[in-house]
């Protein structure tokens, strides 16, 4: 068969994973789960095709895979994702607490080469492909880096490095028979996180531009006047994207990215999550990691569970007031830093969401952006659920069909 290319924009975060795989979506936990000989379970067999297809459709949260690659230090035979999450065993995170960086950890290589092969499987499995045979994939990626680690000198380079001019072998055990993927990358670009947001907003979609323009009105009614284009047109604006283990703060000025100003809060939401999870545990209601407790609270839970449910909730969100403070201080260090005047803040990634509803941060930055404004208001405009957690992923989309 011709050449199979795989496009990637791959927003490897450190509580989930956000990609596009050519035509297919994803979203799932930045997890594994190693398997010891005693976990290793028997191999998945199928009563009829209709039961083999429906496993396949959702290969990619099934994954059980052993990688071979000189980026890859640790050997291993690893559950991948939801598969890790749903099997009970100890599970490997994205460390939230360290200082080391996303691009010198193992997790950053399996899981990212993991989603290519589980993603060639896939699609050679409905192609009607030879599964016996190897199966070969050349990538095109865009992914990203938190700002404070991909602007240390070199980290870019190496990061590149690690998956250009190597082939890299994923095998994946789930069968009786193991599947091999080789994996080669013909191009890869690795941006800033937070950076790639604010690309999407300035060349987004009349959809996502329309949340933005309600969230001005709804909290700034004196300036109903302004449109969508006066938004993404605004050459001074300060990005803060919350994610997991970062809070990013990416400062635009005169629409150029100030990379001196622009930095990391090195906490996220993952922090908040562990906090909490510490706070649980002393009251009897612990989970075993924050993977597990943050898939638990987007749980629908029975009219039974609610009640529980609600009460972790409320011992996450008591956790969220401290985390605003920092953040605010993060962003009154990087208007100092940048010498400039913002004249429109974002607020988007996965920790926005519950903290635009549980936390006063909203307030707090108005406050202190005040005090850089001679207390004029600086609006904030908090991204929508629906695309808050997507921005980075649909920037490095923007970036990939220029380099693919």
């Amino acid at each position: 068969m011709s050449e199979y290319v795989l496009n990637f924009a791959n927003d490897l975060g450190y509580g989930s994973i956000k990609a596009a795989l050519n035509d297919e979506k994803i979203k799932m936990p930045s997890v594994i789960a190693s398997e010891k000989p005693q976990d290793i379970t028997e191999p998945v067999a199928f009563d009829n095709q209709d039961q083999q297809a429906s496993y396949m459709k959702n290969f990619l949260n099934e994954m059980d895979v052993s990688v071979s690659s000189s980026a890859v230090t640790s050997q291993g035979r690893y559950l991948v994702g939801q598969a890790a999450v749903l099997s009970n065993l100890p599970i490997k995170a994205f460390d939230v607490n360290d200082f080391a960086g996303k691009s010198d950890d193992d997790l950053a290589m399996v899981l990212t080469l993991s989603m290519i092969a589980g993603k060639r499987v896939k699609d050679g499995f409905f192609n009607g492909e030879d599964l016996s045979e190897t199966l070969k994939v050349t990538v095109n990626m865009a992914t990203a880096l938190p700002v404070a680690e991909g602007k240390n000198t070199g980290v870019i380079a190496r990061y590149k490095a690690k998956f250009m001019d190597k082939t890299h072998t994923v095998t994946f055990h789930n069968f009786k028979d193991p599947i091999t993927v080789a994996i080669k990358f013909q191009a890869v670009y690795v941006a800033l996180e937070g950076e790639t947001a604010q690309l999407f907003i300035k060349n987004s979609d009349d959809k996502f531009k329309a949340t933005m323009v309600a969230d001005l009105k709804a909290n700034y009614p004196e300036l109903s006047d302004v449109t969508a284009d006066d938004i993404v047109q605004t050459q001074n604006v300060l990005g803060i994207d919350i994610g997991e283990g970062t809070t990013d703060l990416v400062m635009i000025v005169n629409g150029m990215v100030n990379s001196k100003a622009s930095t990391s809060l090195a906490k996220g939401y993952g922090n908040v999550l562990q906090l909490a999870n510490d706070v649980l545990q002393e009251q009897q209601m612990g989970f075993d990691n924050r993977a597990q407790l943050q898939s638990y609270l987007a749980q629908k839970v029975s009219p039974f569970a609610q009640k529980h449910q609600k009460r972790v909730q409320q011992v996450v969100y008591d956790q969220l007031e401290p985390f605003a403070d920092e953040i605010v201080t993060a962003v009154s260090k990087t208007m100092r830093a940048a010498n400039a005047r913002a004249e429109l803040i974002f607020v988007y990634g996965g920790g926005s969401i519950p903290m635009a509803s549980q936390s006063s941060l909203r307030t707090k930055l108005a406050e202190k952006l005040r005090r850089f404004t001679g207390g004029d208001e600086v609006p904030v405009i908090w991204i929508t659920p629906e695309y808050a957690q997507v921005l980075n992923e649909k920037g490095l989309e923007l970036i990939l069909s220029a380099i693919k």
